[in-house]
């Protein structure tokens, strides 16, 4: 196991990336060498689903994170078909869908498995309804939305922003604590139960080559400039002979040891919890009128939070980034 920190040297790929935009790196790598990509995209209907893409000009919609679960029911067969073709292949996603790939593709030296550090990921009904709810309260349909930012950088890399544009130019924009999808799924109510039961977690579960996450903490590690914290730094763990030959040359860092980043990164060695209230919260959200109203209900702002929240909006309304 090698783990570097790395971003990409492209400022505007990092910045349309959730992090450090490393991902972009191994995925046009492999795509230059005539390969095929695998990930998670937006479609038509702003739901989540995986993407297969041939092609740089396509590469542009598995950038960033989408903290839903992606149905990619499909991608594990077109996978296996390319392989089967000669074609070689990244398959990226969240732990389970990394080694349920594993286990259908076993050790093909042809395919290069990425996965991301994941918290857990929502249930993509309750995703629908959120955004369902959120459009109505623009007086907006989900024909009009344009793009949908998880990780909007704007105001910055740690204090990141929830953002949803529309066709007429307005945009719904939040302090990632102070939205409620986000509150949901911080908090564990919106996650699947499966999440809660996670065997995929490090150090013995992961069945990646490639491990990418947000270095969290690296400030305390390493002198770094408060500009490259603005725009995000990633980690990489190349946990496979062959996930540490596809690490990019040149833009990465090594000699940082796992029990530090997994001090500052907890997600990458815990699986999520479920709060006491998890059931009772599904029961009710099975009648409820509103998911956005019921978490609201569920989840409590800390005084801590109700200070970042309003820290971030006057800076938001004085055009600074925090």
């Amino acid at each position: 196991m090698k783990i570097f920190a790395a971003y990409n040297p492209d400022s505007e790929v990092r910045r349309l990336s959730s992090s450090g935009g490393v991902f972009s790196m191994l995925a046009e790598r492999l795509l230059g060498e005539g390969g095929v990509v695998y990930g998670a995209a937006f479609d038509e209907n702003w739901e989540v689903a995986h993407r297969r893409i041939t092609s740089l000009e396509e590469l542009a919609v598995l950038r960033g994170s989408k903290y839903v679960f992606s149905n990619a029911s499909t991608a594990y067969s077109d996978a296996l078909a390319d392989l089967e073709a000669g074609r070689k292949v990244l398959f990226s996603g969240t732990p389970c869908q990394v080694a349920a790939m594993r286990k259908r593709a076993g050790e093909n030296p042809d395919m290069l498995l990425v996965e991301v550090v994941c918290h857990g990921a929502p249930q993509p009904d309750y995703w629908r309804r959120y955004l369902a709810e959120l459009c109505t309260r623009h007086g907006k349909t989900i024909a009009d939305i344009t793009s949908v930012n998880f990780r909007d950088k704007r105001t910055g890399w740690k204090n990141y922003s929830f953002t949803v544009r529309f066709s007429d130019g307005s945009e719904q924009s939040e302090f990632h604590g102070a939205n409620i999808f986000m509150r949901g799924f911080l908090n564990n109510y919106i996650l699947r139960k499966p999440c809660f039961r996670c065997p995929f977690k490090y150090p013995d579960g992961s069945q990646a080559d490639i491990t990418l996450g947000d270095f969290w903490g690296i400030e305390k590690l390493k002198p770094t400039d408060d500009q490259a914290l603005e725009k995000g730094i990633s980690f990489i763990i190349g946990r496979t002979l062959k996930g540490q030959q596809a690490i990019p040359v040149g833009v990465s860092e090594s000699g940082f040891d796992f029990d530090t980043i997994a001090r500052f990164n907890h997600s990458l060695v815990n699986r999520a919890s479920a709060p006491k209230d998890f059931e009772k919260f599904n029961l009710k959200a099975e009648k409820s009128k509103s998911i956005s109203d019921l978490i609201c209900c569920h989840t409590k702002e800390s005084l801590t939070l109700r200070c970042k929240i309003v820290i971030a909006r006057i800076m938001k309304s004085f055009g600074l980034k925090s």
